[in-house]
C-alpha cells in the first residue's frame, strides 16, 4: 500500500511544473564575486613589540610608533587620542 502511494506522489511530482521561472544569468562569476569581495583593513592601533628587532621591522614595514603603541600604514589620526593629535 505504501508502495502505490509513494509511487502515485512521486509521478504527481515529476510532472508538476516549477512555480517560479529561474531567473536569467546576466551576471558572470567574476562581476558576483567582485561585488561580494570584502576589503582587508589592518587595525589601527597594534601594542608595540617588546623585542626591539621586531619593532624595527614593523617601522621598516611602514609602521608608525606613538607613545605606547604603533599606527599601521595609513592611519592618520590616533583613535586613543579622539583627533586630538596627529601622527607623524
Amino acid at each position: 500500500m505504501r508502495l502505490i502511494f509513494t509511487l502515485a506522489f512521486a509521478a504527481t511530482a515529476c510532472e508538476r511544473q516549477p512555480d517560479k521561472p529561474e531567473a536569467p544569468a546576466s551576471n558572470s562569476a567574476a562581476e558576483i564575486l567582485q561585488t561580494e569581495r570584502r576589503v582587508s583593513k589592518p587595525p589601527a592601533v597594534v601594542p608595540l613589540p617588546k623585542d626591539q628587532a621586531e619593532l624595527d621591522r614593523m617601522v621598516l614595514a611602514g609602521y608608525t610608533p606613538h607613545d605606547d603603541h604603533l599606527h599601521s600604514p595609513g592611519v592618520n589620526e590616533c583613535p586613543l587620542t579622539k583627533g586630538n593629535e596627529a601622527v607623524m
